[in-house]
C-alpha cells in the first residue's frame, strides 16, 4: 500500500505542475483583462506549483524510507 501512495503523489504532483504551466504560459495582459485577474491567475499557478513541489518531497522522502 505504501508503494502505490508514492505513485499517488508522484501523479498528483505532476498533475499540479502541468495546470500551473498552463495556467502561467497562457496567461496575457491585453485589453480586456484586468490586473486582479492577471496577477490572480499568477498566483494561482505560482501556489499549484508549491503543491506540486510537496507532492514531490513527500514522495521522495516516502521512497528513501
Amino acid at each position: 500500500m505504501e508503494d502505490s501512495q508514492v505513485y499517488v503523489f508522484l501523479i498528483i504532483g505532476a498533475f499540479c505542475l502541468l495546470i500551473a504551466s498552463l495556467f502561467a504560459g497562457n496567461v496575457e495582459f491585453v485589453l480586456g483583462t484586468t490586473e486582479t485577474s492577471y496577477y490572480g491567475t499568477l498566483a494561482i499557478s505560482f501556489v499549484l506549483i508549491l503543491i506540486a513541489g510537496i507532492f514531490w518531497v513527500s514522495a521522495a522522502r516516502s521512497l528513501k524510507k
